[in-house]
């Protein structure tokens, strides 16, 4: 049986690994581990894997600002998304205590989730890692007493650990969406009713005024606009996109992009339902 080669960060019983599982449904899924974020978005370009699959936001962190830089940089195309929830939970060895334990391993996503829990137990202190499924994984292979991860309990089940504490996160309202990418640039589907795109910020505040003005004329809703990381003297802007129908989408992208410079479209997608949950405020939108 064909399986299909995709990109992830971290390693087996991650929560990349898991959303990649559920965006793959109906197909045969090897994942193939990352431990960075360019390191997948490079294997991917090169043609060493079908797919990638990648963390953009997080309902308790917000978005992962610098991936969508990954994107542009690398010309990869976002093809589907989904909301994965995510269970944090600490792990170690069978017969541990929680109060033997004085080093939390995980990803530092994973630890800042939880930080009020390593509050109200001084005693651990948090060693950042690569991943959160890994950190289980660590402690195993090594042997690891007086040492838990922070992970999701897949991580519990494959690497044989107990779980001290579940669903340890500052929110119960805890997920994370992953994009589906890959190389060529697919056809646009009917029912794509959201779009992703990166663009120079432009030099006046009038020209953003009118680049809002068109999307909503258009009746396209702006759910995300941010400046990205960048080294260069004018930033790049992203910018997420929802409407009823792709043609709404297609019209207002047409109307906007001689406003701009540098745009690249990295996605035409159907939305994902985002989880009903009691979220923070959204960030400010980019200044201008």
């Amino acid at each position: 049986m064909n399986r299909t080669r995709i990109a992830i960060q971290g390693g087996p019983a991650s929560f990349h690994d898991a959303a990649a599982r559920q965006l793959c449904q109906g197909n045969a899924v090897e994942s193939v581990p990352h431990t960075t974020f360019r390191s997948l978005c490079t294997a991917l370009e090169q043609g060493e894997v079908d797919a990638a699959v990648m963390a953009i936001e997080n309902t308790l962190a917000g978005s992962l600002l610098p991936n969508y830089t990954l994107l542009q940089e690398h010309g990869l195309h976002v093809i589907a998304e989904h909301w994965l929830p995510i269970d944090q939970n600490l792990l170690a060895l069978p017969g541990q205590n929680l109060t033997e334990i004085q080093t939390v391993l995980s990803h530092p996503v994973a630890l800042a989730q939880c930080g009020a829990f390593l509050q109200q137990h001084p005693q651990l202190q948090p060693v950042e890692t690569h991943d959160t499924a890994d950190s289980a994984r660590i402690i195993l292979e090594q042997q690891l007493k007086n040492t838990a991860a922070i992970a999701g309990k897949a991580a519990a089940t494959l690497y044989g650990l107990e779980v001290l504490a579940s669903n340890i996160a500052d929110s119960v309202d805890n997920y994370t969406r992953f994009l589906l990418l890959q190389r060529q640039n697919p056809e646009v589907a009917a029912g794509a009713d959201k779009a992703i795109l990166s663009f120079r910020k432009p030099l006046h505040t009038s020209t953003l005024t009118l680049l809002l003005s068109l999307l909503q004329k258009h009746q396209v809703e702006l759910t995300l606009l941010q400046t990205l990381p960048t080294t260069d003297t004018r930033a790049h802007l992203v910018a997420e996109l929802e409407a009823a129908h792709v043609e709404q989408l297609q019209e207002a992208i047409a109307q906007v992009r001689p406003l701009v410079e540098d745009m690249q479209v990295l996605g035409m997608l159907e939305k994902a339902a985002r989880p009903s949950v009691a979220t923070p405020e959204k960030e400010a939108l980019a200044t201008h």
